[in-house]
């Protein structure tokens, strides 16, 4: 399904997915690429010595191993990403905005989540997409909540608030 989103937005109907704005690149496309596997890198290692010290934090800080996971850091990971979409918005480009905040959860559920189960197949061990009743409520009232405010194509600082 990922890659048919990729598809439509890449392919098919670019049009629909083009700025206004005609801005020229400022680096080529392979500085970019590289700069982007690098940075990659760089992230995957400090990755490992972030789950690393996972232990020691809630240790010392008294804090719960699933509060650190589900709540501090998914927080302090996308906290670029929600700077950025911030950033945008208030440059009044409400669709960038809009791709940003909505771009990791759409690729999350998408593209990770099946790709685990099937690497799951794999290695042969149970990934499933079982989830307890209460995290499949909170899923579907932050999707009937997100659907709610771009319903009407107009913004007011309640509906940001949600």
């Amino acid at each position: 399904m990922y890659g048919l989103l990729l598809w439509f937005q890449l392919k098919t109907h670019v049009n629909l997915f083009q700025g206004d704005d005609d801005t020229l690149a400022l680096i080529p496309f392979s500085w970019a690429l590289t700069g982007l596997v690098v940075i990659t890198a760089i992230v995957t290692i400090l990755s490992e010595f972030l789950v690393g010290s996972i232990d020691g934090f809630c240790t010392e800080f008294n804090l719960g191993r699933s509060f650190v996971g589900l709540i501090i850091l998914p927080v302090v990971g996308n906290a670029v990403e929600h700077i950025s979409a911030v950033s945008v918005a208030m440059k009044d480009k409400m669709d960038l905005a809009l791709g940003v905040a909505l771009g990791s959860s759409v690729q999350i559920a998408l593209f990770v989540l099946p790709l685990t189960v099937v690497i799951g197949w794999f290695t042969g061990r149970e990934m499933t997409m079982k989830f307890p009743q209460f995290e499949v409520a909170l899923y579907l009232m932050s999707v009937i909540i997100v659907s709610m405010c771009l319903s009407n194509a107009r913004s007011n600082w309640l509906e940001g608030s949600l």
